[in-house]
């Protein structure tokens, strides 16, 4: 049985990389502290407390999508320069054959 084609090459790749950072670039910079430091100005104390958690969780499921996203993307790079070797070995082995052979 053949293996599947999976429908990618080298560039697609490279883009699919680039696309899965750029997704990611409007959280880049984007901080809740400050705004959760003036959450006492929400006069209730339940709130405030409230707000300062759900910045805590924001900042930290940030932090952790961005780190896994830039892992992701690596990988993806890393796939594309081994398919673009691989290629080049298997384009290297078939004129070595195609050579001796004297074709």
């Amino acid at each position: 049985m053949a293996d599947p084609d999976l429908g990618a090459d080298s560039q697609t790749l490279k883009k699919g990389a680039k696309d899965v950072v750029e997704a990611l670039r409007p959280t880049e910079g984007f901080d809740l502290e400050e705004s959760a430091g003036r959450s006492s100005s929400f006069g209730h104390s339940s709130a405030s407390s409230s707000f300062v958690a759900f910045c805590a969780t924001w900042q930290a499921g940030a932090q952790i999508l961005s780190g896994s996203t830039a892992q992701r993307a690596a990988g993806l790079i890393s796939a594309s320069g081994t398919l673009t070797d691989t290629d080049g070995r298997v384009r290297d082995a078939a004129n070595s054959v195609k050579t001796y052979q004297g074709k």
